[in-house]
């Protein structure tokens, strides 16, 4: 059955067959722009940089190979080839990226991080870049950074009402943790700015905030924000440590990485602080095991962590193409949908480039913990069980939003399944007989 679910759910959608205009015609506007000579490089990355601001995509990728340079964007999550551009204008390509991004441009061999300003790109957006040696030269990967966009707020994330309602109670607490899993690039660091903009909105007077970020993606007032790594050789762990002597109210970690930051994260929102992190897990309930496996004891765990937000992004069915559509009976029979109801499928147009899907919205998973799930938790009950217990306790899965979702038109079914495939109705971790965790 699972088999005959995701072959469906592979199937070309009619949206995916229409022809995606403005994405077909960058290939070839960019091989005339790089025919015009020396200059030819810079224009290029130029438009590059511009089309993919217009596109509203997420990362830009150069990748090398033996003949060509492959030219990719990242729309909605999903990685499309745009061009495949010539071989001869590579290393130009790349040392234009490096000087907007003030990287060595003669430093092939290693690794480099660097960063274009809204003021040098041309377009008014900041972007992260990275350059990687292979063995057919530099791969370069951008990440669009969208400080010209303004935060989210709570409401504009997607995330089904009572978890909205329910996150920004958490957020007006005075002390505790908060944490936000899920895989990379699903939305955690923009949750948790829209979390700020409302604890900020909803407490009379601005409480003293401090993040550790990395990156800065957005500058937020009456917030003091800090960012690690080079050149400061900060850690989320020592900074940290520093942290806790400024009197902070409300401390965001930028991500749980290590057992070192851990522990100090868990001990500061036992000690008055209220601390918002993110933690890489594929489910809610697996949070606890993870933080145990970090050598966090079990009780500074059962009585710290107040909730936990399972993150996932979906596309969005464009709206401009939208029609309804009844999933295949294979989808429908799985998950004891109706084929009655809201159902929606894009078809293809100009304004998604005929992809059928633009923007994307939160799926959301929120645990709260309650005696219940404190008692399992310090019995170090396995991820299975603290899933149950939450489930019991009014926990709302994943996937059952993501379905809710699909059956209002917002998302498709086949979507859904791309993002949470089968196997996510299960947590991932399972305990071994001698009791520790797999």
């Amino acid at each position: 059955m699972v088999n005959e679910i995701m072959s469906e759910t592979l199937k070309p959608e009619p949206a995916a067959l229409a022809k995606r205009t403005q994405l077909d015609a960058i290939g070839e506007r960019l091989s005339a722009i790089l025919a015009q000579g020396e200059q030819g490089a810079v224009d290029a990355v130029d438009q590059i940089l511009q089309t993919a601001a217009d596109l509203r995509a997420s990362d830009i990728h150069f990748e090398p190979w033996e003949e060509a340079v492959s030219l990719r964007y990242r729309l909605d999550g999903l990685l499309h080839d745009v061009a495949r551009l010539p071989k001869a204008h590579q290393e130009r390509l790349v040392a234009r990226i490096k000087v907007l991004a003030r990287m060595a441009v003669y430093h092939k061999h290693a690794p480099q991080d660097g960063r274009i300003d809204p003021d040098r790109s041309r377009c008014g957006c900041a972007f992260r870049v990275a350059a990687f040696p292979t063995i057919y030269g530099e791969k370069v990967s951008l990440r669009l950074l969208g400080e010209q966009d303004r935060p989210l707020s709570l409401n504009e994330l997607g995330l089904s009402q009572p978890v909205t309602d329910t996150l920004r109670r958490l957020a007006g607490r005075a002390s505790g943790v908060l944490l936000l899993t899920g895989p990379s690039s699903s939305g955690k660091t923009t949750t948790i700015y829209a979390l700020l903009r409302a604890l900020m909105a909803d407490r009379e007077t601005p409480p003293h905030v401090v993040t550790i970020e990395d990156p800065v993606e957005y500058r937020l007032g009456n917030v003091a924000q800090t960012q690690i790594g080079p050149p400061t050789e900060l850690t989320f762990a020592t900074a940290l440590r520093s942290l806790l002597r400024q009197d902070p109210e409300v401390i965001v970690v930028g991500e749980i990485r290590d057992a070192e930051t851990a522990h100090m994260a868990i001990q500061a929102g036992l000690t008055g602080h209220l601390v918002i992190s993110t933690i890489h897990c594929g489910t809610a309930a697996g949070v606890f095991t993870r933080l145990l496996d970090m050598g966090v004891e079990q009780f500074l765990v059962a009585s710290s962590v107040a909730g936990v937000l399972a993150q996932r992004l979906v596309r969005r069915v464009c709206e401009a193409c939208a029609a309804p559509y009844t999933p295949g009976p294979h989808l429908l029979s799985a998950f004891s949908l109706s084929a009655e109801g809201g159902y929606r499928r894009g078809q293809g147009c100009l304004a998604c480039q005929g992809i059928g899907y633009k923007g994307r919205t939160a799926l959301g998973e929120l645990l709260l913990v309650d005696d219940a799930l404190s008692e399992a938790v310090l019995a170090r009950k396995r991820t299975r069980a603290l899933h149950g217990v939450a489930m019991d306790s009014g926990m709302r899965p994943l996937l059952l939003d993501g379905l809710d979702k699909a059956r209002g038109g917002v998302t498709t079914v086949e979507e859904i399944l791309r993002v949470l495939p089968p196997e996510v109705k299960q947590p991932e971790r399972e305990e071994r007989d001698d009791g520790r965790h797999e």
